[in-house]
């Protein structure tokens, strides 16, 4: 399969209710976050954008980035109660298009239920001010993937988000190398998968792995190889995101630093440590070395 145009591993959205609290345990892991910006979009009634009752912040990398979203004013709309009630967590995967027309043309020639792209802005946090950060977003059809929000994202104005000083992370991270969901034995993720992301899927003893031709990879473990990969860590949901895996330059730097954060991780191998959901804000998140 050849994806028309090529998409790339984007960013990783993570779900919680208190968003202050899940500042905190990812800044004890090192990530430097953007500051707190409001969250607006469709609202049930309305005919134009209104505030949303969630917030964010993101952890950006010169590839990709992590997004941490919350609850910061209830009394709003909130778009994400269904994913929170299931579990705090990731739950939006998102790839990256250069072109949103033509990725929707490809991607419904692959797959279904997936809707138009969709015009989106917002006010960014930009050095002491804001910005206009302006994109457009292919949405699935929640009803019909099980495994949560996939987005195909075309950014017409990156230079918002990717700021030179966001990038520059405590803990080394310069890239969001991976996404790993865990599935039941049965279940057609990998097949969803390779269907969305246009590449092909390796199957795998554990499950299965995709090499997106843009950019980063999707695996699919099974709850054995999963608890395997992950020795002790909680079993996740499923079918869900369950591990993000994040390059850094240095693994010794980042053992030191959640030493000093009073962090435990758990080392895999010489090239790769992970700490648990519980510091991760509901998923395992996974440190590689470059």
């Amino acid at each position: 399969m050849t994806a028309a145009p090529p998409l790339s591993l984007d960013h990783v959205g993570f779900m919680v209710r208190d968003l202050d609290a899940a500042v905190a345990r990812w800044e004890r892991l090192g990530f430097l976050l953007s500051r707190r910006s409001p969250q607006m979009g469709k609202v049930p009634g309305e005919s134009e954008m209104a505030p949303w009752a969630s917030s964010n912040h993101c952890a950006m990398f010169e590839q990709g980035y992590l997004e941490l979203i919350g609850i910061t004013n209830p009394e709003n709309f909130n778009p994400w109660s269904r994913f929170l009630d299931r579990f705090e967590g990731p739950h939006i995967t998102a790839l990256r298009c250069e072109n949103g027309e033509e990725a929707y043309k490809a991607l419904s020639g692959r797959i279904d239920h997936f809707d138009p792209p969709l015009q989106r802005l917002r006010n960014a946090p930009y050095g002491d001010g804001v910005r206009e950060f302006r994109f457009r977003n292919i949405f699935s059809q929640d009803d019909h993937y099980p495994e949560g929000r996939y987005i195909i994202i075309e950014h017409q104005t990156p230079e918002v988000i990717w700021q030179d000083e966001l990038m520059v992370q405590p803990n080394g991270a310069i890239e969001l190398a991976e996404l790993v969901f865990c599935a039941d034995t049965g279940d057609d993720l990998l097949d969803r998968l390779s269907r969305i992301s246009g590449d092909d899927a390796l199957d795998t003893e554990a499950g299965g792995f995709i090499e997106l031709s843009g950019g980063g990879s999707l695996s699919v473990l099974s709850e054995a190889a999963f608890g395997r990969r992950y020795e002790g860590a909680s079993i996740p949901p499923r079918p869900a995101v369950a591990a993000a895996v994040i390059r850094v330059k240095d693994l010794g730097a980042l053992k030191s630093l959640l030493a000093d954060n009073g962090v435990t991780p758990i080392i895999r191998s010489p090239n790769s440590l992970w700490v648990s959901p519980e510091d991760g804000n509901g998923a395992v998140i996974e440190f590689i070395e470059a």
